[in-house]
Parts: structure tokens; C-alpha cells; sequence
């Protein structure tokens, strides 16, 4: 086995997408960090693991520069693994505190791994924005020093669980605190926008790992999403004043051709300003996001991708969920 580095126009940066496109996944491969290299191992000729490399500023609950590795691929454990314990060497060597993977850049890129099921469990097709990985991933890094030091899960809502009659909720109608709940208006979405960066500064800076983003990178992640979406269920919650306090973004999942022509719905995200808790709005929101897909005749509800332990996460539980998927983040420290 021999490792190269990604040169940009040259035969590994075919190599390092070739790796993938050697696999089937159900969604395309992300662009990466601009500031990542990227390193092939080869058996022979034959590329068979790549990964990104590269140093990040501190992150919450982090101090000083961190490693990370992203862009993780294998069609061969033993190079993975090696190809992993490289990777580590070369970060070591530039005095980070600790490397964490698989993580494109940030926690706003794509991160973590899917797990393998535990006995008993019944994991669902993937979903679109889920990580997606072989199964034997996790163990790769492992076999490389590797220990989980975040925990994520996927819960799963289904219409059959839901109650009878799910009572509407007015969107004039204000509860706790004067709140009123609307749908997004898609003529304002681009000043919606702007409310929910900043909202979503504040309210998810103690998120372990979180890295702030200026406005222009996190639009251009949710202008991917545009084309799915529907407005009913993006749910804002406004104060007295008009101020945006907590929001829930969801949409109907591409990769799932539902029953009856109802997809099931994906909540993306669900987000409080710290100055709102209490109020109820998470459980609200979420509660209206399944009343509009239920209604509509979607078959289920995922609650994706929740730390286990965030709030949204219990808010979760408190609405009926089941877990059909696991995830971790990893961690290797010098």
C-alpha cells in the first residue's frame, strides 16, 4: 500500500473521487473544506481509501487548534485503517489537541457516521441530509485509535401513533409569553433567512464541536434545500414585538416515495433562542410540523440527526418517537 496527496487537475484528484463513485450511496458526495488536503491510498494501482486533512481553529468545548479528518471513503478496512493512522501522524505533528472525524471542516459540513443496528433494532432507508456510510466504517476508525466522544440519533414518528384529531393551532393565536406561531412566507424568505442565522448563532453555540459561520455559507446551504420546500412546514414563533424566537424547519423527504403519494416528512432542525426556553416552543413547533404532515397523509416523521443530549432530543421523546438510527463522531488525542 502507498498514500498520495491530492493534487488538484491531476490523476489523484480522479483517484479521490473514483473511491466513492466505487460504492453506492444514495446521495451525491459533498464538496469538501477549501482548506483540506486530500490523501489516496493505494493497493497497487487501485485506489482504495481517501480522506481530507486539515488544522481548525478552536471550537466549543475545544481550546486551541483541532485536527480534522473528512471525506472519509474505503473499499479495503486494513488501508482505511492505515490510511486513518497516517493522517493522525501528519496532524500530530502540527500540534493540534486532539483530531476528530469524520467531520468536512465543520459541524455545518457533513459529520459523524451512521452505526450498525443493535439487535432488535429495525433502521429505516436512508434519508436525504442523513449520513450515509458501509457498516464497517466506525470500526475503521476504531482499529485506528479512534474513541466516540459525541452521540447522535435519528427518531422516527409515525402517523399511526399520532393522535385521532390533532387540534389546529390558529397562527394568530398566541400561547405562553403572547407567542404566535406562522408559517414562512417564501415572498420574505431571504429576511426569514437572515433571522434564522442569527437565531441559530445563539442558539446552537453550546453545541459540542459548533463553529460560527458567516451569513453568505449558511444561506448557501439552506438555498440548496429551496427546492424542497414547503412553506407550512417551516414554523416561526415571534414574540410580542415580531422578534424571531424559535423556528422548525422541515420538508418532505425526496428519497422516500411515501404511500398514497405522501412522502414522509424529515424535521431538520429545531432551534430556541436561549432567551425563550422554557416557553414550550420546541414542543410546539414539533408538534405542529406533525399535525400538518399527519394531516397531509405523510406516513411518518423523522426527527433527525439530535445530539442525545440536546433538548431536542427529550422534546423528541416526549412526542411519541421511536430510534431507528445511532451516529458518533470520534475522537484521537495526541
Amino acid at each position: 500500500m502507498r498514500i498520495e496527496r491530492v493534487a488538484p487537475g491531476d490523476r489523484t484528484a480522479a483517484d479521490f473521487a473514483a473511491v466513492r463513485e466505487a460504492l453506492a450511496y444514495p446521495t451525491p458526495d459533498e464538496e469538501g473544506s477549501p482548506d483540506a488536503e486530500g490523501l489516496v491510498a493505494y493497493v497497487g494501482d487501485r485506489p482504495v481509501a481517501r480522506l481530507t486533512l486539515e488544522v481548525v481553529p478552536a471550537l466549543h468545548g475545544a481550546p486551541g487548534p483541532s485536527g480534522v479528518v473528512g471525506g472519509y471513503e474505503a473499499l479495503d478496512g486494513e488501508a482505511g485503517t492505515a490510511l486513518l493512522v497516517h493522517a493522525r501522524e501528519i496532524l500530530a505533528e502540527r500540534g493540534v489537541a486532539r483530531i476528530l472525524g469524520p467531520m468536512n471542516g465543520s459541524t455545518w459540513r457533513r459529520y459523524r457516521l451512521a452505526l450498525p443496528p443493535r439487535p432488535g433494532e429495525s433502521p429505516l432507508p436512508p434519508f436525504l441530509t442523513e449520513p450515509t456510510n458501509p457498516p464497517g466504517y466506525p470500526s475503521h476508525f476504531l482499529d485506528a485509535g479512534f474513541s466516540a466522544v459525541a452521540e447522535y440519533e435519528s427518531r422516527v414518528a409515525y402517523r399511526t401513533d399520532a393522535p385521532a384529531e390533532a387540534p389546529p393551532v390558529a397562527d394568530d393565536d398566541p400561547g405562553p409569553g403572547g407567542v404566535t406561531v406562522s408559517p414562512l412566507d417564501p415572498s420574505g424568505f431571504e429576511d426569514v433567512l437572515r433571522e434564522i442565522h442569527d437565531l441559530s448563532l445563539a442558539a446552537f453555540d453550546r453545541n459540542p464541536y459548533y463553529t460560527p459561520i458567516g451569513f453568505d455559507e449558511f444561506a448557501a446551504a439552506y438555498r440548496k434545500v429551496l427546492p424542497l420546500l414547503d412553506p407550512e412546514l417551516v414554523r416561526l414563533a415571534r414574540g410580542e414585538d415580531g422578534r424571531l424566537l424559535a423556528f422548525v424547519f422541515a420538508f418532505p423527504d425526496p428519497l422516500d416515495r411515501g404511500r398514497d403519494g405522501a412522502p414522509r416528512v424529515i424535521l431538520k432542525t429545531l432551534a430556541t433562542a436561549p432567551e425563550a426556553r422554557g416557553l414550550g416552543l420546541g414542543g410546539r413547533l414539533t408538534a405542529e410540523v406533525h399535525r400538518i404532515s399527519f394531516g397531509r397523509g405523510a406516513p411518518a416523521v423523522i426527527h433527525a440527526l439530535m445530539l442525545e443530549t440536546n433538548a431536542s432530543t427529550r422534546i423528541s421523546g416526549r412526542h411519541g418517537t421511536h430510534l431507528f438510527r445511532r451516529y458518533a463522531l470520534y475522537e484521537w488525542v495526541p
